[in-house]
């Protein structure tokens, strides 16, 4: 794959608290045709690697959760390049 190639998807950022430990859910959900895509990360620190990593500018204020239940932090429609998206761990 092409790293120049973009594609249309909604990014979607999710603090799952379902257990003792905290994790990120990120998951893109690309046009009508396509299959979402999910990676998972462990810490705050490794999907904040990993955001800079694909999207330099990403503002971590976003990764901020303010409840003690499961919540999206971030979710916007953007374009992202192959690249980008195997940095985050989504791969078509």
């Amino acid at each position: 794959m092409s790293s120049s190639i973009t594609n249309s998807v909604r990014l979607v950022i999710q603090l799952v608290r379902d257990g003792t430990t905290p994790h990120y859910r990120v998951a893109v959900y690309p046009g009508p045709n396509g299959a979402p895509l999910h990676a998972k990360f462990s810490s705050r620190d490794e999907l904040l690697e990993r955001l800079r990593a694909a999207m330099p500018d990403f503002d971590e204020i976003y990764l901020l959760g303010t409840s003690e239940a499961t919540e999206i932090l971030f979710a916007e429609s953007m374009e992202l390049s192959d690249a980008q998206l195997t940095s985050l761990g989504l791969v078509y």
